[in-house]
Formats: structure tokens, sequence, C-alpha cells
């Protein structure tokens, strides 16, 4: 059989426009509380935060790009997996991927813009009940009309920066008074937390979170020697700094204490302070867009996941292995991950109700899971580079080892943060791919006697 080709069809520009349009998202509107509690309240320390975090998808996408450049197939990291490692570890990750990972990011976004939509003063059922509903809908506007989800996803991919951009500019050169922060809350005030700044890390991947999926164009990519290692720099960096200014200028407009003491709603309080109330409404409306459409773009990928896994006989469903013709997609596949991100949004409202993760959620477990499952991909540059296939010693050597070490940082952050809880959710994650390969095994069995001829 001949392998097909792909077109090369990115440049520079629009592979870096894409990932800084990937990455951007829900998660900096409403982790800096998160991130200036674990600081306790230092807004350098939580800069410092930023900083490292940004470092690792940093040595982390520029190791991926010496196996982007060996690899054209599709499939992203999971075809990494599959070449240079395993098919089962590739298979298990992927059905994590799918099923546990992306899923509970999309019911945890889904519920945060809910909590924007009524506010953090509504009760959580409610916020969980608004969030069910938008799931729905997205579910259903990417099954049935593929042409409306994708207008969905460019409006809400062009507005999402506006509100950094502004609160960043105006925040740099504030030089105004904090407001006072509203009578009947617990103030919250800065204190010194030691080493517990590491678990920072933790609520910043939510909002790095997705930089992975920027791989899968790597073969798309024009001249891809030159563009990929610039495009994995300069991407991230340009993130770095709106993030950086968003962070500080927020600090400066509000105060630490203001932050967390309002905790989500403080991007709220700043938009109706600076700019009314009807501007600041507007603003919230465009936030609610913006965190709608990462749970939008993240739902629209991970439903076509299950379909390539039976297509590749990961999963023995000949019905999701069919795509349907009038819908370009296979609706088995697409429902069973609609189907477990409501059970995983019913989960997230159990954790969130008897404060089992406390200034945590459970998509940042299987966040930090997943960062770690990266370290086999970075090991497996570090092999190509000693055994002399990689020349580069910075993208082969340097990278991996950093990014090695920020993922190490980031899971001794969490375990950090709450160790008992995270070590239970982080067996359950191991546990989920630990049954998942013994799917695979099993369905890899049922084929074996076509292995041969595959080979």
């Amino acid at each position: 059989m001949t392998k097909q080709t792909v077109k090369q069809t990115y440049g520079l520009t629009t592979t870096i426009a894409m990932i800084v349009g990937i990455v951007i998202g829900s998660g900096i509107y409403f982790k800096v509380d998160d991130i200036l509690t674990y600081t306790g309240g230092n807004v350098f320390l939580g800069m410092l935060v930023i900083v490292l975090g940004s470092f690792s998808i940093i040595f982390g996408s520029l190791s991926m790009s010496e196996l982007a450049l060996r690899t054209s197939d599709s499939g992203g990291i999971f075809s990494y997996y599959e070449r240079y490692i395993h098919p089962g570890l590739a298979s298990t990750l992927g059905f994590f991927t799918a099923y546990l990972y992306l899923p509970s990011l999309v019911a945890v976004v889904s519920w945060v813009a809910a909590n924007f939509t009524l506010g953090s003063k509504s009760s959580l059922e409610a916020q969980t009940l608004l969030a069910l509903v938008y799931i729905i809908l997205l579910a259903g506007m990417n099954i049935y009309s593929k042409r409306l989800g994708g207008f969905f996803q460019s409006l809400t991919t062009m507005v999402k920066v506006i509100p950094l951009v502004l609160i960043a500019g105006i925040g740099i050169f504030w030089s105004g008074p904090s407001p006072d922060i509203p009578s009947g809350l617990q103030v919250i005030e800065p204190s010194n937390v030691g080493w517990s700044w590491l678990s920072g890390l933790v609520p910043l991947y939510f909002a790095y979170d997705g930089w992975t999926i920027f791989v899968s164009i790597a073969p798309e990519v024009k001249n891809p020697k030159k563009n990929l290692p610039l495009a994995f720099i300069i991407g991230p960096v340009l993130i770095l700094v709106l993030y950086l200014a968003f962070f500080f200028g927020l600090s400066k407009i509000l105060g630490p204490s203001f932050i967390m003491t309002t905790g989500n709603d403080a991007v709220n309080y700043a938009a109706e302070w600076l700019f009314g109330r009807h501007i600041g409404n507007l603003l919230l409306l465009i936030i609610v867009l913006a965190v709608l459409g990462v749970a939008n773009g993240i739902l629209l990928g991970t439903m076509r996941l299950p379909q390539a896994f039976a297509e590749r006989g990961w999963i023995n469903s000949p019905k999701m292995a069919e795509i349907n013709l009038k819908y370009q997609m296979s609706i088995p596949a697409s429902l069973s991950v609609a189907g477990v991100t409501l059970v995983l949004l019913a989960i997230h409202y159990l954790v969130t109700k008897f404060n089992l993760l406390p200034g945590s959620d459970i998509s940042e477990i299987a966040i930090v899971f997943n960062n770690t499952s990266l370290i086999f991909l970075y090991v497996a540059v570090l092999r190509l580079y000693l055994k002399g296939d990689i020349k580069n010693r910075f993208t082969g050597f340097i990278a991996p080892i950093l990014a090695i070490l920020g993922g190490l940082v980031l899971l001794v952050g969490s375990f950090i943060s709450n160790f008992w809880m995270v070590l239970v959710f982080q067996l359950f994650c191991l546990l989920f791919c630990m049954v998942s390969y013994a799917i695979y095994r099993k369905n890899t069995k049922l084929k074996k006697p076509n292995c041969k001829k595959m080979k």
C-alpha cells in the first residue's frame, strides 16, 4: 500500500497563531486567585510560577519537534508513543486521553463557563445544571451541525484575547488605589507559604494545557526543520508574555488580597470597576464565550478519537469505527465521549461539594498524570540523541532533560498541595490505564492473525 503524504500548507505565522489560539483559553481567567493563594499573595512568586510553567511547555514542545520531524503519521503524540515506545502504551494513553483526561477538562471548563454566567454567589447545583446544558448543546452542535460548531470555534478564538489585552494594558500603567474588598467576605491576607508555592504550578498547567494538541499539525508545516523549532519557541513565549502581563495587571489593579478573597469573581469585579456595568457585562460575555470556545474545541477533537482508535483495532467496535457520511463522524463514538463527560461533571460536583481537593479540581489531577506520562517521550528523544539519530544538542539533550525536570516538579507540587487525595486520584488514573491496556491486549489478540500481514 502506498503511503499517503500530507500536504505542507502552514507557514510560520499561521503555525504560531494556531499554537497561541489552542493554548490560550479559560484557565488564566480563573486561576489567578489559585496561583496567588499558593504563593501566599506574593505577586513575584506568582510570576515566577508562570515563567516556570512556560519553560516546561517550551522545552517540552522543542523535544517533541524532534519526533515530529521524523514522523509524518497522523495522530499527534499517540503516533509518537506507537512508533518510538510501544503500541500498547499509545492505546492505553489514548483511552486515558479520550475518556478521562480531555472529558474532565470539558466538564470543568463548562462548569467555569456556568460560574461566570451565573456568578459565584449562585449555588453549585445551579452551576452544575447549567454546565450540563452547555455540554449537551455543544455536543449536539458538533455532532449534528459541523458548520455551526466550526463557526462558533472561529468566533470564540477571535474574541478570547480581548479581555486579556485590555486588563493587562490598563494594569501595567495603573497608578490608582485598589478597590475596597466587598463586605461579607472573609478577607484573605498575604502570608508566608514556604515551598508550598510550587503547588501553584498545578492550577497554572490548566492555563497552559492543550499544548500537546498542536504537535498533530507538525506534518503540515512548511519547511519544518526551520519553522517547527521557531514556532515552538515563539508561540509559548507570546503566551508567556500575555499571561505575565494579565497576571501583573490584574494584581496591580485589584491587589492580591482582593483577588484571593473574591476568587473567580475577581475578573468580573475588575471589568465592572474599570469599564462600568454595561461594558463590564460585555467583557464578561466575551469571557463566557471564550471559555465555552475552549470546551467546544476540546470536545470537537475528543469526540473523534474513539473512532480513530476503533479503526486501528484498539477498540473492538465496528459501529464506532464507522463514519456517518451525513455528519462526517462516528455518532456512537461521539456520544460515548459526551456521556463520559457528563459522568465526570457529576464527579466534579461531588468533589467540589465536599471539598475533596481544596484549591484544585479533578481536571488538574488528570493534567498532572498526562504531563508525567510525557516523560516517556522525552526519554525517547534522549535515546535518539544518544544513538546519534538526533544531532542538535539543545533539542535532543538539553530540552528533554529540562522538560523531564518540569514534569517532575509539577508532580511534586501536586503532592505538596494535598498528598493523600492527589495520591488516590493518581492511583485511579493508573488503574484506569491498566484497565485500558487490558482492553487493548484483548482486542489485539482478536486481530493477531492479521499482524504478520501488516508487518
